[in-house]
């Protein structure tokens, strides 16, 4: 337990870290916020996320191996959540580039004597193409909210949480379907938002895909055996 809690303290303070540099490649876009007060926010969300992935992966004596893959794509996640919260768009520029980042070093935890296996990356694999399937139809739908970003992204924690175990990667996107939507009901609710605004979706993803890092696996057993 005392391993587990150094390392998220670890990581926490290393996200904080590198949150000031995430805010400022962020505040390079037009139209992104900038100043000390975003900054401040982005340091936390980056501590939590890493924070949060230490506490999800350290405890198993496997997926422990997966974690630099997955402090990489908390970075790029918290950057994302960023300029999609500013600009309702996922830029390219930050997730095609994570793709193969994150594909190599799950490979070589994979590839770690005592690590998960092959077969987690093949899964991995299966993973991407579901999630980016599934949401290349949403996308496609008439009338639907999505954008490609959102695909793209999707199809990048599809890799990720596939790598982990299905039924991981099934929590992670119907989690971020449930907080996308309560928090449009919310907009809704408060007239903040009417049926045609467009709601950034990127946030609600990557929220489901840190529940599916720290609780997937529970939440599903416990759907199951409801």
């Amino acid at each position: 337990m005392l391993t587990v809690s150094l390392a998220a303290l670890g990581c926490a303070l290393a996200g904080a870290a590198v949150g000031p540099a995430l805010a400022a490649t962020a505040a390079r876009l037009p139209g992104v916020a900038a100043g000390g007060r975003r900054t401040v926010v982005v340091c936390v969300l980056t501590a939590v996320a890493f924070g949060g992935v230490a506490v999800g992966l350290v405890p198993d004596p496997v997926r422990r191996y997966g974690l630099p893959a997955f402090l990489v794509l908390a970075a790029a996640g918290v950057l994302l959540c960023v300029i999609d919260a500013d600009l309702r768009r996922l830029p390219d520029a930050i997730t095609l580039p994570a793709y193969p980042l994150v594909a190599a070093l799950l490979a070589v935890a994979s590839a770690i004597d005592g690590g998960p296996g092959w077969a987690e990356l093949a899964r991995a694999a299966i993973g991407a193409v579901a999630a980016a399937g599934l949401y290349l139809l949403l996308c496609l739908a008439p009338g639907s909210q999505l954008g490609f970003g959102d695909v793209k992204l999707a199809g990048l924690l599809g890799l990720a949480l596939g790598w982990l175990s299905l039924p991981t990667l099934a929590v992670g996107v119907v989690l971020g379907f449930g907080y996308g939507g309560g928090y449009a009901l919310v907009l809704l609710a408060s007239r903040r938002a009417g049926l045609r605004t467009r709601i950034p979706f990127g946030p609600a993803m990557l929220a489901g895909a840190l529940t599916a890092v720290l609780a997937g696996d529970w939440l599903a057993a416990g759907y199951l055996a409801f």
